[in-house]
């Protein structure tokens, strides 16, 4: 609306100008062929627009009065080529056909390379007049007018202004929640007891069979595959089968939800169906590991957490023996000092770098769906 009256051209150049300067103070890099113009931060658009003007109209002044000056020496040569440029742009004009508009659309977008064509401007406007004319939507269309007044008069230097006094109440509100959570929950243990139910199953989120590490304990196994014949009774042998063992500590601080911790112990299950399992929680502290032989231990298990997180107390909860050593977390806490060769799944958006093992992320677009999966599940009233 504030384009109305204006030089369309120099009007995208003056707002893209301002917006990408304050954008480029904010960190943001301006894309490549974008209006860079650094002095635009001192201005707000409709300044910058007069600025732009002003600068047209003095590079057109010369360029006039060279014109004049040439005029009069060009007009016998003009006049005698005129009649063959007409011509030519007849036979032109007849050989481009359509091309003509092909040439001219892709001028344009030349043209436009580096900012927006903003053709949403002229509809905007457009829309505005039709709806002004209308009695029924008087009433909405001044209410919006009113609205582009105060941003007008506001201004973009002004607006920036605002927003980054905005945001910066924003992070230091966030600063002062973050602080006094990391009080309360850092370097604390509630040890509350946590009832985690309707657990279910779910398909794995890892290839687990392929991840964790070939067997290096055994289990003794019957079968009857060698076989033999002693005394006409069929004997079988004692085989010791493969099988990896695992053990598994589960992040129950105050920043796991019951969703979060209701989607690690299906993945314990899923981990269960190819390896033993001992499974353990910790906030700042660990609580003990539990032997899992089947998945109704894990449904029947006791959590105990809800404080700060110690990643510390995560690592050295781990046994040397075991080969296979697991941490679900969030990853929302300080890297442990000691190296351990474990594997990391990460829920959610934190990046962590630990010291040693290996790090999967669950990223935030396999959570969405992980807690859009639950949220079905409560309004369906399904157990998957």
């Amino acid at each position: 609306f504030r384009s109305e009256g204006k030089d369309k051209d120099l009007w995208n150049i003056a707002t893209d100008s301002v917006i990408n300067a304050f954008l480029k103070q904010d960190g943001l890099p301006i894309v490549e062929g974008g209006v860079d113009i650094p002095e635009a931060i001192n201005y707000d658009a409709e300044e910058m627009y007069k600025k732009l003007l002003e600068e047209k109209k003095q590079q057109q002044q010369p360029n006039e009065q060279d014109n004049g000056q040439n005029q009069k020496g060009n007009q016998q040569q003009s006049s005698s080529s005129s009649e063959s440029s007409q011509k030519q742009d007849k036979q032109s004009q007849e050989q481009s056909g359509s091309g003509s508009s092909e040439d001219s659309q892709e001028k344009e977008k030349q043209q436009d390379v580096g900012h927006d064509t903003h053709s949403m401007w002229n509809k905007a406007v457009k829309k505005s007049h039709q709806e002004e004319q209308s009695q029924s939507n008087l009433e909405q269309s001044d209410d919006k007018n009113e609205e582009i007044k105060k941003l007008t008069e506001l201004g973009e230097k002004e607006t920036f202004k605002q927003n980054k006094i905005a945001r910066k109440k924003q992070l230091e509100e966030l600063r002062k929640a973050l602080a006094s959570q990391s009080h309360g929950y850092g370097s604390i243990t509630n040890s509350e007891r946590r009832n985690i139910t309707d657990i279910g199953t779910s398909e794995p989120l890892i290839d687990w069979r392929r991840l964790l590490k070939e067997a290096v304990k055994y289990d003794i196994d019957w079968s009857y595959q060698n076989a033999g014949i002693e005394d006409g009774v069929v004997t079988a042998y004692l085989e010791e089968m493969p099988r990896p063992e695992t053990e598994i500590v589960l992040d129950t601080s105050g920043s796991i939800d019951e969703t979060l911790l209701r989607n690690f112990l299906r993945e314990c299950k899923n981990i269960l169906q190819t390896s033993k399992v001992k499974v353990g929680c910790f906030d700042t502290q660990f609580y003990g590991f539990t032997e899992i032989k089947d998945v109704s231990d894990i449904d029947n298990l006791e959590f105990y957490g809800g404080g700060g997180t110690n990643f510390d107390a995560a690592v050295n909860a781990f046994t040397r023996r075991v080969e296979n050593k697991i941490i679900f977390t969030d990853g929302d806490a300080d890297m442990p000092s000691t190296p351990i060769d474990a594997i990391w799944i990460v829920f959610g958006g934190i990046k962590i770098n630990p010291v040693g093992g290996k790090v999967i992320h669950i990223d935030d677009e396999q959570l969405d769906r992980l807690y859009s999966y639950e949220m079905n599940k409560e309004s369906k009233g399904k157990t998957r």
